[in-house]
């Protein structure tokens, strides 16, 4: 009797939450019941396909149990099938997805170790888990260790054959050969660190650079990559305009870059606006290098797209084709344009028109606009401040038409 209650008691709060608050009376909640016991971290969940137990090795002290609840709604088939999905996504821990791993690796030629990037991405999986309680790394709703590993890190892993030019580029001989370039790799809006920071943890002999605007989602990946050993990456905090602007220092992006990557940051002709020129150009190449390699844009993007960019893609593949997985389980392609073929978006599209490309502050340069508001200002005297006499004014004592009677 008490195991029954024990279950129910979790979904008669979810029913009253769901009367309490309205945006939650829309959507049906996947309620989850706990059953802990004192020789290992078990979590039972009740969900629609009956009751499992799953074993989380990641948890900590400050977690010992992770209660989540996921959202959805019933209104169609379709969506009907996508929660299946979820609940059925495999334990990133488990041999199976490990052997996916090696296969993945099999099939595109990629000579890394399986075994051991296995165990990597799980230490980032617990990584992202540990943070995301702190902030939104990812959608807290939703974040469990099945939905990091498959939904985030795996999307960011199918790159990885696209990312290299060929498998003897992860060579250990080719690595350390002196006289091969480092490929460099700038991640721009990386939010929690994807996909930058899943690919520089299995690509130690590449140079990522991570960008985004928001200041502590850049602390958390940043102390995420000095906990996994992750020594290839450095972070950009700020707008991808200002890595090109006209400053010492900040010249060393400009054309700098063999790959760009993105994931759903913003509409694609926007996002080329803003990156090109960290891209580097087939003539710049020609002229510094005497080789004719420009640098490429790979972006992880769903859904319809303009005809600006429709006409210029140079490889277009879905990432459940790059994974090996059930078509459906992603809706989201791995889009990838040549240096030259983003410039022409950016124009073509008009955005490049629409973008302040100013210098950062602290550059010394300011508009004449802004030049003659700072004199306006400087010569404007401030209400009540003290001004030198002016002695050849005559004096106001307010009683010059004054007239003395005698009687």
């Amino acid at each position: 009797m008490w195991t029954q209650h024990k279950m129910t008691l979790p979904i008669m709060m979810m029913a009253c939450i769901s009367h309490v608050h309205p945006l939650l009376t829309r959507r049906t909640m996947m309620t989850t019941a706990f059953s802990f016991s004192s020789t290992n971290s078990a979590i039972t969940t009740a969900t629609r396909g009956g009751i499992r137990k799953q074993h989380y090795p990641y948890l900590t002290n400050n977690s010992q149990a992770l209660l989540h609840a996921i959202s959805t709604t019933t209104s169609s088939e379709e969506e009907e099938e996508v929660w299946n999905r979820a609940a059925e996504e495999i334990d990133p821990y488990s041999e199976e997805a490990k052997l996916n791993l090696s296969n993945f690796y099999k099939r595109h030629n990629i000579v890394l170790d399986a075994e051991k990037d296995h165990k990597k991405l799980l230490r980032l999986t617990e990584q992202v888990l540990s943070w995301n309680q702190r902030l939104n790394l990812i959608s807290r709703k939703d974040c469990t260790p099945e939905v990091v590993y498959h939904r985030h890190i795996l999307p960011s892993i199918a790159l990885l054959p696209l990312v290299l030019k060929s498998s003897h580029d992860t060579d250990d001989d080719t690595n350390n050969n002196n006289n091969s370039q480092p490929l460099k790799i700038v991640d721009v809006g990386t939010g929690g660190g994807f996909p930058g920071l899943p690919l520089a943890l299995l690509l130690p002999h590449c140079e990522f650079t991570l960008v985004d605007s928001i200041q502590k989602k850049l602390v958390a990946v940043s102390e995420m990559a000095a906990e996994l050993d992750v020594e290839n990456v450095r972070i950009h905090c700020g707008r991808c305009e200002e890595m090109y602007a006209e400053r010492e220092g900040r010249m060393e992006h400009l054309g700098k870059y063999d790959v760009c990557l993105g994931r759903s940051v913003t509409a694609l002709p926007r996002f080329c606006a803003w990156m090109y020129p960290l891209l580097k150009m087939q003539q710049q190449q020609q002229e510094e290098d005497g080789d004719g390699e420009e640098g490429r844009l790979i972006y992880i993007i769903g859904g319809e797209l303009e005809d600006v960019v429709e006409s210029r893609i140079l490889s277009d593949t879905n990432l459940d084709e790059l994974l090996d997985r059930e078509e459906g389980t992603s809706d989201k392609r791995a889009l990838i344009f040549m240096a030259n073929d983003v410039e022409e978006i950016a124009v073509e599209s008009g955005e490049v028109d629409k973008i302040v490309r100013h210098a950062p502050a602290g550059t010394g340069k300011k508009s004449k606009k802004k030049k003659n508001q700072q004199q306006q200002r400087t010569n404007k005297v401030a209400k009540g401040a003290w001004q030198k006499r002016d002695n050849s004014v005559k004096k106001e004592r307010g009683y010059g038409d004054f007239q003395r009677f005698e009687f």
